[in-house]
Formats: C-alpha cells, structure tokens, sequence
C-alpha cells in the first residue's frame, strides 16, 4: 500500500468505521454473535455509535467498542475487544468460524506490507477461499508479487452500479475498501487538520503511546513490549460477544496469564 504505516493502523483499530464503509458486508442479523459466511460477516447489532473504553498495557493495548445488541437490549451488550500489540499488529475481534489478525509493516515512510490473516476454529476459509472474501486472489485482484490491481487512478475499480443497488462502497473485499480510506488521505496523513472525537479514543491513545515509545528509545529505555513483566503473544487474544449489562469487560477473552500480568503491573486504566 502506497501510504505511511500509522494511517493504516489508525483504521485497523477503529472500531466505529466498520458499521458504515463495512456496511455490505458486515450485516446486522439475528445471530447470537458474530458469524462468517463465505461472503458476509454478520453481526448482532445495528448500532453505529459504539461507547470506546480502552485498556492500557505493556504490550500496548485493549480497548471495547460496546454497542446496543438487536436482542435483549435492556439487559445486554455487544462487546468487541480489539488488542493493538504494539508496533504494528492488531487482533480483530474474531467470529463463530475464526480468529482474524492484521499486520501493517512499514517498508519506508509511504510504502506498507498489509497482511490480513484468518487462522483456528472449525471454519478457518481454505486460502483460495478467504482471497476471495477479501478480494486478494493472484491474476484478479493482485499480480504474482502481491501488487494490487485496485488502485487511486482506476478508483479502486469501484462499481457504481453495485451501489444503485445497494452496495455501500461498490469495492469488493473489507481489505480493499479500507484500502481505499488510507492511501486517499495520502502518502503521510496531515494529523494537524484532525478533528477527533468520541470514536477515536483507540486513535488518541495509539499516538500518544507511540510517541512515549519513540522518547523512550531516543533516551536509551528500553523498546515497548520488551520489559517484564511481559505475556506470551500465544495468550494474547481478541474477544466478541453479547454478554449482561455490568460485565466487566477487561476480563473477557483474556488468558490467566493475562490477568495475572495485568494485576502486577496495576496501571492498566480504563478511559472513556
């Protein structure tokens, strides 16, 4: 991708963006929780305007998007933990079928490697099947280096038609319609024209963690994620789910050995 690695990250971790451009294919349903077919992902809710907590951590952070369910409203919430393991990992809240991960990997100042990942479950896509789903498949989407066709000349091949029918973005794949969002903001985003608010809590505390990361650096501290007491990336897990108003969601999705971590270090705020 052909834009600065921070710009991606910010879009991975916010969670807001996903029930307005995802729209097509993250779809309100009567489900339970999160599910996966070969074309959409549904989810348990309509609500577009989620309540931010974020939870602060060695190895960066965690944070909920808590939204109203379409059942049982009155008495529960739909809670997706998204983790950002710091420099450029997030764990995407997961489904009924897999656990879905995304790497930004800063080849230079404008130019990154994007991974998108689905791994574990019963219903883990075959690789053919989830480059479709994510509009990736070699000689369609990319070439044979992973180079991609949709780019901001050819509008990203967008379907005008799709969208007279409905169709929220006209791109195909969740990847290519956030690809779509970072590179038109440009090469490096100028974050002095930001107006944030409610929805970029995650955003905010990613850039004012990365900055402390970078003075710790040039002060001879050691790197973020590095110091005990530290957890095994293995126990690190994202979480999804309807769950009783009052639930403490710091819990949710995380390993003993999480906990146990999060307990000693005792500087793991929640902020709204």
């Amino acid at each position: 991708m052909a834009c600065n690695w921070a710009q991606i990250l910010e879009g991975a971790i916010d969670s807001a963006h996903s029930s307005t451009l995802h729209a097509s294919d993250m779809v309100p349903a009567r489900v339970d929780r999160a599910a996966a077919t070969n074309s959409q992902w549904l989810r348990p809710s309509t609500d577009k305007s989620p309540l931010l907590q974020v939870q602060i951590t060695n190895f960066g952070f965690r944070y909920a998007a808590i939204r109203r369910p379409i059942q049982n409203a009155e008495t529960h919430d739909y809670v997706r933990i998204t983790l950002f393991v710091a420099p450029y990992t997030v764990l995407i809240p997961p489904n009924n079928a897999y656990n879905v991960a995304a790497l930004h990997i800063p080849m230079d100042d404008t130019n990154t490697a994007f991974y998108f990942m689905a791994w574990g479950g019963d219903g883990v896509p075959d690789q053919e099947t989830w480059r479709k789903f994510c509009g990736a498949q070699v000689g369609i989407d990319v070439d044979s280096k992973f180079r991609k066709v949709r780019s901001r000349e050819n509008h990203y091949l967008q379907d005008r038609q799709a969208m007279k029918l409905g169709n929220s973005t006209g791109i195909q794949g969740i990847p290519n319609q956030d690809i779509a969002m970072w590179e038109t903001m440009g090469q490096i985003a100028d974050r002095t024209r930001d107006r944030l608010g409610t929805s970029d809590i995650a955003i905010i505390e990613f850039r004012k963690l990365m900055v402390r990361a970078a003075h710790d650096i040039r002060d001879g501290r050691p790197a973020i994620g590095t110091v005990d007491p530290r957890i095994p990336h293995a126990m690190l897990r994202s979480y999804e789910g309807v769950v009783p108003k009052g639930t403490d969601w710091r819990v949710l999705g995380a390993a003993e050995e999480e906990l146990a971590v999060s307990l000693a270090l005792g500087s793991m705020p929640t902020r709204n």
